[in-house]
């Protein structure tokens, strides 16, 4: 019988067998049959898009369908595809058995494109060079980028006090390079290089210092600065010129306040006599 399984054979000839009922909501027979067994009802496998559409009864099996922005096109659906989403319009909307129809994007709108794509990339490199430029628009006699960044005489800066920070600022191939075009030999760069072998910071220092040496103190700064930002290290002339313009603003209020400390007894005394 349906929605009945076997319990016991029949007792007698031309008699029936005993059956019990199947379980509501976990099995079903949908037929007459003489098998002890109940058929287990399905389940609707929600990772693969289904949803329950009839719940499973004594006489029927569980009844799947697709889930909202899902669809199968399958006489017998195990699984069940996501919709597509149209960039563009639709054409006609997802049901349960069939996926969306897009509109193809027009010829118009890809010329468009095509259009404004080469102009953004074109702006933003101007952006980036009129950038670039105002950052490092030095003047070749002077090395300074604006008069009102000039707060000190570069020409009377003593830079061997400045050369170990300089030289942290700068990685050896940027020492290298500055010194080489700054009248450094190969030979001397190399004879630097061989004496420390195994200490880059050394070898830096060094050969700032023979740089400085040959050069001598007047408009060694400048001469440093122009140069650092005619091998393209402009942010890096920068940090620099701001290192030595707040070590040389340091200094000097250190020696004014010595001043006003000696002026100060030299006034008492005075006073005293």
């Amino acid at each position: 019988m349906e929605s009945e399984r076997k319990h016991l054979d029949c007792t007698t000839n031309g008699g029936k067998p005993s059956c019990l009922p199947c379980t509501e909501g976990k099995d079903y027979t949908d037929r007459e049959h003489y098998s002890d067994k109940c058929r287990r009802c399905a389940l609707c496998d929600g990772g693969h898009g289904l949803e329950v559409e009839t719940n499973c009864t004594q006489t029927q099996n569980t009844k799947c369908r697709c889930k909202h922005n899902f669809y199968c096109n399958a006489s017998v659906c195990e699984h069940c595809d996501r919709c597509t989403t149209c960039e563009h319009g639709i054409l006609e909307p997802c049901t349960q058995t069939s996926n969306t129809k897009c509109k193809k994007e027009s010829s118009r709108s890809r010329l468009l494109w095509l259009l404004v794509i080469p102009v953004l990339v074109i702006g933003l490199l101007v952006f980036l060079y009129i950038k670039y430029r105002r950052r490092c628009h030095d003047d070749p006699e002077s090395g300074i980028s604006k008069p009102e960044d000039m707060l000190i005489n570069f020409s009377d800066i003593d830079l061997s006090k400045h050369i170990s920070n300089i030289a942290e600022q700068m990685s050896l191939r940027e020492v290298r390079k500055f010194v080489r075009r700054n009248g450094i030999s190969e030979t001397t760069i190399d004879e630097i290089k061989n004496d420390n072998i195994q200490n880059t910071a050394e070898q830096k220092i060094q050969l700032l210092q023979r740089w400085y040496q040959a050069h001598g103190k007047k408009d060694a700064c400048h001469t440093l600065i122009k140069g650092l930002k005619k091998i393209h290290c402009c942010a890096l002339a920068e940090r620099i010129q701001a290192i030595v313009q707040e070590d040389n603003k340091n200094s000097t209020s250190d020696i004014r306040n010595e001043d006003e400390r000696q002026d100060s007894s030299e006034n008492y005394l005075s006073s005293r006599c």
